[in-house]
């Protein structure tokens, strides 16, 4: 009886393996012979088309440019405003564009006599409260700090698009409902 349980054992295992086991397809390979079966004319050469030789202007260096740049304007308006890759600090962040405004005018008040941008971005859904144009990681720091001492304990540093001439910041105009 043993063994029958021992063929039966291994037919199975036998019958498994070689169930598993998939034919092997060939690929055809093409003939040598034949280049239309390949569908691309090879014949073309592009120094036959004696066409004129393109010439690209001088690449200028970007530091030099904007140096040249730096010593021509006599004012911060001269300067060019091109946005760069730099840092602001978030003060809060919220989905309702009415509270959104109403910080952004609270900021403006407590960081004007610093010369301090504020900006109001919209990403979905969010209002994002941030403040400076920092080129820099150290001066991200600083504001930071000043925007902690000035009762924004939550703000943080962000990496974004800056203005590398950013405009000077005014007061906006009391609301209608605010008393002078």
């Amino acid at each position: 009886m043993n063994h029958w349980k021992w063929m039966f054992t291994a037919s199975v295992i036998l019958g498994l393996l070689t169930s598993c086991a998939a034919p092997r397809k060939t690929a055809p390979t093409p003939s040598p012979h034949t280049p239309a079966a390949s569908g691309y004319d090879e014949s073309f050469d592009p120094v036959s088309l004696n066409d004129d030789d393109i010439t690209f202007p001088q690449e200028s260096n970007p530091q030099e440019v904007w140096q040249s740049r730096k010593s021509t304007a006599t004012s911060r308006e001269e300067r060019p405003n091109v946005q760069i890759s730099g840092f602001r600090v978030q003060l809060m962040a919220t989905k309702d564009m009415q509270t959104a405004e109403l910080i952004k005018r609270e900021a403006l008040e407590k960081f004007a006599p610093d010369s301090i941008n504020v900006y109001v971005e919209f990403d979905s859904p969010y209002y994002k409260i941030r403040i400076c144009d920092c080129q820099n990681r150290e001066e991200a720091e600083r504001v930071k700090q000043l925007a902690i001492e000035r009762g924004y304990r939550q703000a943080w540093i962000v990496r974004t698009r800056v203005w590398s001439n950013p405009p000077i910041p005014e007061l906006p105009p009391p609301a209608a409902n605010e008393n002078p």
